[in-house]
């Protein structure tokens, strides 16, 4: 598998039953990582969305889990991760537990999901949110207006940031700086946002 030419598929929408779903993830030739962890992509991630945003989101965590904090607010807060093992698979999950960006019906709804999935060949790391259920969405049933707010504000940001993350990953995992290309899927059944 060529290096040169990598790329970064992903999805991001929101379900039926008012919840966002977002995929991005990325295939590696399996000798690039042979000893990474999923507790280091959440670690890495983590890190890199402070550095991403300047400090200005600031993951904090303490024996209870992991706040993502803004001028010191609760946006999202996490548990610590969970991790579970197949024989093809790894994931960490950090399952949501409140915060100020979550709304108050379901602050106990939703989990972020870093994976590694591999064959002999090949590597695939995975992020996923699922069952989120944003403050600015409002509710089960957004208006238009709230899922265009939602979409200019946090869901770009966590797009970009994810996106980011996996192109610099990718750099540092096979010590080149490949283009990289970025694909966007749709989802059978659900609304793109």
């Amino acid at each position: 598998m060529p290096i040169r030419g990598r790329t970064i598929e992903f999805h991001q929408v929101l379900k039926a039953d008012g919840t966002v779903h977002s995929h991005q993830w990325v295939v590696l030739p399996a000798t690039c990582a042979p000893d990474l962890s999923v507790e280091d992509i959440a670690a890495r991630y983590l890190a890199f969305l402070r550095l991403c945003t300047l400090g200005l989101v600031n993951p904090e965590r303490n024996a209870d889990g992991i706040a993502l904090r803004f001028l010191g607010l609760p946006l999202i807060c996490l548990c610590l991760p969970v991790v579970t093992r197949d024989e093809t698979a790894t994931h960490a999950d950090l399952f949501i537990n409140g915060g100020l960006l979550v709304q108050r019906d379901s602050c106990s709804r939703g989990q972020l999901r870093f994976s590694i999935i591999s064959t002999p060949e090949q590597i695939r790391i995975e992020i996923r949110l699922s069952d989120y259920c944003p403050l600015f969405l409002g509710s089960h049933s957004p208006t238009r207006f709230r899922k265009w707010l939602y979409h200019i504000t946090q869901a770009s940001i966590h797009t970009l940031v994810t996106i980011r993350f996996l192109a610099s990953l990718c750099s540092d995992l096979t010590g080149i700086k490949p283009p990289i290309n970025v694909v966007k899927n749709s989802l059978n059944g659900a609304e793109d946002i």
